[in-house]
């Protein structure tokens, strides 16, 4: 019998090179499947954690803008220092502070020593668990009370987490133009502003500061007048 050439028996395996080359290959497609993979990822969980931030952002200027709408004032003794009914501003450096009173209040549990009005004040407050975090903070009495709005006792809670600033402006519109602070406890000031902006500038994934305006209209300006008797 006639031997095999050489060729023929080197092809029928395969040599140490060509075994690591293939596993070079096959650990190189393997990493970029990977790596393709892990980036798809993680730009879903970056794209969902953006739609989370833009929901909240957006939820906190709806409610804004909806209790803002239903501010009011009522006649009442001028003389007093404090008044049961007002809206108050006060420009800060990063979040404005605003108070007001509002037919705005959800009565939840009966029984209990609370009305369709309330006092609702948003303001800034740093994060317990990261002092560098600032918080748009919201508080709302449970009835109307004629005190320094700053000490009112109210359910307080986070509106917005992690807010770069919230600016208000107030349009007057007997001076036709728009105003930085408001506040009715002031002569000649016991009017409401008919539209109120809302700017809130928040943070995204990169750090960069985004803002998100709005407006509210207020649909009771003048003084609500309380006549003995009437219903």
């Amino acid at each position: 019998m006639r031997a095999p050439p050489a060729g023929r028996a080197r092809a029928s395996g395969f040599t140490l090179i060509e075994i690591l080359l293939a596993m070079a290959i096959l650990a190189f497609i393997t990493t970029i499947m990977w790596g393709s993979f892990s980036q798809t990822a993680n730009n879903k969980r970056a794209l969902e954690a953006t739609q989370d931030r833009m929901h909240t952002v957006r939820v906190a200027l709806m409610r804004m803008a909806r209790e803002i709408e239903m501010a009011y004032i009522a006649n009442e003794n001028s003389a007093l220092t404090y008044t049961r009914t007002f809206l108050t501003s006060s420009s800060q450096a990063a979040v404005d502070e605003l108070s007001f009173s509002a037919f705005a209040h959800q009565r939840l549990r009966g029984g209990l020593a609370e009305g369709d009005t309330s006092v609702i004040t948003y303001f800034a407050e740093r994060d317990p668990d990261n002092p560098r975090i600032t918080n748009l903070m919201r508080r709302e009495t449970r009835r109307l009370q004629a005190d320094d709005p700053k000490t009112l006792a109210g359910e307080t809670y986070v509106l917005c987490p992690d807010v770069a600033s919230l600016r208000f402006s107030f349009y007057d519109y007997r001076k036709k133009e728009w105003e930085r602070e408001w506040n009715t406890h002031t002569p000649g000031g016991d009017f409401m502003p008919s539209h109120v902006r809302i700017t809130l500038t928040v943070y995204d994934e990169n750090g960069q500061e985004v803002p998100y305006s709005t407006d509210a209209r207020i649909l009771m300006t003048e003084k609500l007048i309380y006549q003995p008797g009437a219903m």
